[in-house]
């Protein structure tokens, strides 16, 4: 990480927990749905990707719009989501935190890891919630500018 982003980061609001900020009520997909189910259920809530998850809470992988793109065009769209997870990230590949990391270690893993969202999990890999780069900017601009509560508490529902 270069010199600047580290001393950006260092300036972020160290105390604040993920759990202050991050969206609790997650919208996820389950592994029996089909691609078509997947891509209907991220269109019809305006949202870019979704963790998968199995009947037991834990996060199997994730699947951004454009895996969906990919999977569409190489599996169409009546494949379950079950049968595509060899093409999705591997659980060891995905970027998580617990809920008890600090705004600061999430802020790092934005900038150095260039993704789009990170999952909570607890101990398990249970799926406890889900941290999105608008979390993490809405922080920015409300510690920065005083425009709200530092702890995120403006920050809507996903």
């Amino acid at each position: 990480m270069s010199e600047k982003l580290a001393t950006t980061a260092a300036a972020a609001p160290p105390a604040i927990k993920i759990e202050t900020i991050m969206t609790s009520a997650v919208r996820h997909i389950s592994p029996e749905m089909t691609v078509r189910e997947a891509i209907m259920l991220l269109t019809s809530h305006e949202i870019s990707g979704a963790p998968v998850v199995d009947n037991f809470g834990k996060v199997l992988s994730v699947c951004s719009e454009g895996d969906l793109l990919k999977l569409a065009a190489t599996t169409g769209l009546d494949k379950s989501i079950n049968s595509c997870l060899g093409k999705l990230a591997t659980t060891e590949k995905l970027i998580t935190l617990k809920k008890t990391a600090t705004f600061s270690e999430a802020y790092v893993l934005f900038l150095t890891k260039h993704v789009h969202r990170i999952i909570i999990t607890d101990s398990n890999g249970k799926l406890q919630g889900i941290l999105s780069r608008s979390n993490i900017l809405r922080v920015l601009c409300a510690s920065d500018e005083g425009g709200g509560a530092a702890d995120g508490s403006k920050a809507k529902p996903a």
